[in-house]
């Protein structure tokens, strides 16, 4: 078996260049390709299964909590299948608590990266428009006054102008290299 402290930090540079990696493209193409993360994901699960049958169980079970804390968002449309396999990836190399605690700051610096994307977008008041037109919609179910509100919101709207999209796996990188350099929220 090979030593653990070798294995953690092994692990610890190859999600550093992931992380990094997949950002870049991901920001520039606007998805993550398979042939980054499928093998990522094998070297993750290889990593730890040097360290017995315990490791390599270790490692399935940060994939599948990284796939299972996703897949319900990607059905709903809130993310692309790249996102969902990257922290897949990412859980077979830290394990099941470790990968909650990169999407618990993932969720955490996601409202940060965003406003910055919006913010460089020069589409700050028409993404202000559109977060209280959805907001109130959605109080509307509650109080019916809102939905006539939001009906007001909507009649401002262009909705030919595109809104801003944020590519998650940048935050997902931060919330992963925040996870291996910090203790925050450990």
């Amino acid at each position: 078996m090979i030593e653990a402290l070798w294995v953690e930090r092994a692990s610890t540079i190859i999600l550093t260049v992931l992380s990094l990696v997949v950002s870049v493209f991901d920001v520039r193409e606007r998805r993550i390709p398979n042939w980054l993360v499928f093998p990522a994901a094998g070297l993750g699960l290889a990593l730890n299964s040097s360290q017995g049958l315990d490791g390599l169980f270790f490692g399935l079970k940060g994939l599948a909590l990284g796939f299972g804390l996703l897949f319900i968002p990607y059905l709903f449309g809130a993310m692309g299948a790249g996102d969902v396999k990257l922290l897949a990836a990412i859980g077979s190399f830290i394990g099941a608590a470790e990968v909650a605690r990169v999407l618990l700051l993932t969720v955490l610096f996601y409202p940060l990266l965003a406003a910055i994307f919006v913010i460089r977008e020069r589409k700050v008041k028409l993404t202000w428009l559109r977060f209280r037109r959805v907001f109130f919609n959605f109080l509307g179910y509650f109080v019916p006054s809102f939905k006539i509100y939001a009906m007001r919101l909507e009649a401002l709207d262009a909705p030919q102008v595109a809104s801003v999209t944020t590519p998650f796996s940048v935050a997902i990188a931060i919330g992963t290299l925040t996870a291996l350099y910090t203790t925050f929220l450990r």
